[in-house]
């Protein structure tokens, strides 16, 4: 596996051209060596193509080590061409619509923390009158609202949604009111938004860039539960265990 992990890294650093060329050359040498071998034990010109046990058997190794190092190849050039990345968010995201709303509130609350500001839920204790979040940053004050969303149905937060909220920032004379969801924002209601000063729209794909990377990897992270509450964990686990801490 430590083989593997090091080739992965040096074909990442490499040339397309070269990363497609080795496993074809791995191909090549294997099949040099058992052909090699099977002369060396059994004093014959056995070749891959034919049909003799020895023949069989061996070619079948050369397989599953071509393929092994293909595979490896493929995953080099998605990581140097970002394409591993997007398959990290996606699996991400899902993990993130799969929480309960109070889950949900907790995973924004340590975004925000993420990004310097002290959360306090407040959505978990009773009515909350649209505000699940008070955020506090020296003598900055700014308002949450939580919009957790599952896929495919009820993705999308409406400009209905967008606008309420926008009442909420002018009742409570908000200096900053911030609208959360793990889904996305219809077009109409990216653009309502987008004319309210006071009102910042972060959609699924925006939160996870608030949550962070691995501290260990720096790859994607999940929310998974505990015994002892919510957590951050590395999408690689269990060939990293990066996590952080969420429990309230």
């Amino acid at each position: 596996m430590n083989v593997l992990v090091w080739l992965e890294r040096q074909l990442a650093a490499s040339r397309l051209s070269i990363a497609l060329a080795t496993p074809v050359l791995v191909f090549v040498l294997l099949d040099l060596v058992t052909q090699i071998i099977v002369r060396e034990f059994w004093g014959t010109g056995t070749s891959i193509f034919l049909w003799e046990w020895q023949a069989i058997v061996i070619p079948l190794f050369i397989f599953l080590a071509g393929y092994a190092v293909t595979m490896v190849a493929v995953v080099a050039q998605m990581r140097r061409w970002g394409w591993w990345r997007l398959l990290e968010s996606n699996r991400s995201l899902d993990a993130i619509r799969s929480l309960n709303w109070a889950d949900f509130e907790r995973l924004v609350a340590a975004a925000f923390t993420e990004k310097g500001w002290n959360p306090q839920l407040v959505g978990q204790s009773g009515p909350d009158g649209g505000v699940d979040l008070i955020l506090r940053k020296g003598k900055q004050q700014a308002i949450v609202q939580c919009k957790q969303r599952r896929f495919p149905t009820g993705a999308y937060v409406t400009e209905l949604e967008v606008r309420e909220f926008a009442g909420v920032i002018t009742a409570r004379k908000a200096a900053k009111g911030y609208l959360v969801t793990s889904g996305v924002f219809a077009p109409e209601a990216a653009e309502f938004g987008e004319k309210i000063a006071q009102m910042d729209l972060i959609d699924g794909n925006d939160l996870l860039a608030m949550v962070g990377r691995c501290p260990k990897c720096k790859a994607g992270l999940q929310p998974k539960q505990s015994k002892h509450g919510l957590f951050l964990s590395c999408v690689r686990y269990p060939d990293c265990d990066g996590a952080l801490n969420l429990a309230a």
